[in-house]
C-alpha cells in the first residue's frame, strides 16, 4: 500500500514545486513591474520638473523682450515728438540709433527636444498634460519665427538701413559734432515719420506675441504645478 501510495506523493510534490515555480515567477514578474512603474514616476516627475525650469526661464526671456520692445515704442513716440517741432540733433540721432539695435528672441525648449515630447507618448502618464506642453512649444516657435522676423526685414533691412545709411542727412560741423542747425525738409519729415512707423508697428507686433505667449506660459505653468503636487 505505502508503495501504491508513493506516485501519487511524488505527483502531488512535483506539483507543488511547479507551483511555487509560478508563485515565484509572478513575485518576481510584479516587483520588476513595481520597480518599472517606480522608475516611470522618477522619471516623469524630473521630467516636469525640468521643463518647469525651463518654463521659469522663458517667463524671463519673454520679460526682457517685452521690456526692450516698449522701451523702443517710447523711444519711436519720442522721435515723432521732434517731427513738427525744433529738431535736437542729437537726441534724435541716439534715438533712431538705438531704434534700429534689435533683441533675438529665444525659444527655451531644451528639456523638450533632449526627451523628444513631441514623439515619445511614455514618458508621462497623464497624455492631455503631454498634448498641452507639445501644443505649447509649437506656439513658441511660431512666437520665435514671428519676433524675430520682424526684427530681420523690418528692424534690421528696413529701418536699421535707413538709419545706416544716414537716408535723413545728417551732417556734422567744423568741429566733428553735428550740425544743430540742420533742418529736415517736409519730404524727409513724412519719411522719417513713415519709418518711425513702421518701426513702432514691429514693436506692437512683438508686444502683442510676447504677451500672448508669456499668458500659454503661464497656463502651462500652472498644470505642471497641479500635475507635481499628485506625485
Amino acid at each position: 500500500m505505502a508503495d501504491d501510495n508513493r506516485p501519487i506523493k511524488y505527483i502531488r510534490y512535483a506539483i507543488g514545486e511547479i507551483v511555487l515555480v509560478v508563485i515565484g515567477i509572478l513575485i518576481a514578474l510584479q516587483i520588476n513591474t513595481w520597480n518599472q512603474e517606480l522608475h516611470h514616476r522618477k522619471l516623469e516627475k524630473k521630467t516636469l520638473e525640468k521643463i518647469k525650469e525651463d518654463l521659469v526661464l522663458q517667463m524671463e526671456i519673454i520679460e526682457k523682450q517685452l521690456s526692450f520692445e516698449n522701451r523702443a515704442l517710447a523711444h519711436a513716440d519720442s522721435s515723432l515728438m521732434m517731427i513738427n517741432s525744433k529738431i535736437d540733433v542729437n537726441e534724435l540721432t541716439r534715438l533712431l540709433d538705438s531704434l534700429s539695435e534689435r533683441h533675438t528672441f529665444v525659444a527655451n525648449r531644451v528639456t523638450f527636444d533632449n526627451l523628444g515630447l513631441a514623439g515619445n507618448t511614455t514618458v508621462m502618464n497623464n497624455p492631455d498634460l503631454q498634448n498641452e506642453i507639445v501644443r505649447y512649444y509649437q506656439v513658441l516657435d511660431y512666437t520665435s519665427s514671428v519676433i524675430n522676423n520682424n526684427n530681420l526685414y523690418r528692424t534690421n533691412s528696413q529701418f536699421g538701413t535707413f538709419v545706416v545709411n544716414n537716408e535723413l542727412g545728417f551732417r556734422i560741423d567744423e568741429n566733428g559734432q553735428a550740425d544743430q542747425h540742420f533742418v529736415l525738409s517736409p519730404e524727409l519729415r513724412f519719411t522719417l515719420q513713415k519709418q518711425l512707423d513702421g518701426r513702432k508697428y514691429s514693436s506692437k507686433n512683438n508686444i502683442e506675441k510676447s504677451a500672448i505667449q508669456m499668458d500659454k506660459t503661464k497656463i502651462l505653468l500652472q498644470l505642471i504645478n497641479n500635475e507635481l503636487e499628485k506625485k
